[in-house]
């Protein structure tokens, strides 16, 4: 099994640490969301940028969550595991939600 994520997830991951100035935590995420055998972090190519306006232009999402959604359809990713019901709505994306995976 392998899994893939945008590399947009780096800017997403990294808001909380700068704030903080934790450069240890900043360190700590930059390693961990970076390619390698079980992770494939891919970029924001053109490409993707025309889905995800595609996706905008047809409903009612966020660029951030479209540019996910799109990299995820480019990539014909199997399985989009998050916990925002939002992505449900965006055809031919198989929407895991973690809430439904993990036990209370």
């Amino acid at each position: 099994m392998s899994a893939g994520t945008s590399e947009l997830s780096v800017a997403e991951a990294l808001v909380k640490p700068c704030q903080n100035q934790d450069l240890a935590q900043q360190a700590i995420y930059k390693q961990f969301i970076r390619s390698s055998q079980q992770l494939s972090v891919i970029p924001v190519r053109r490409d993707v940028l025309i889905e995800a306006a595609r996706l905008r232009a047809s409903m009612n999402i966020k660029l951030p969550d479209a540019i996910h959604a799109a990299t995820a359809l480019l990539t014909q990713c199997s399985t989009f595991l998050t916990n925002d019901k939002r992505f449900q709505v965006v055809p031919n994306l198989s929407v895991v939600l973690l809430s439904q995976i993990t036990s209370p």
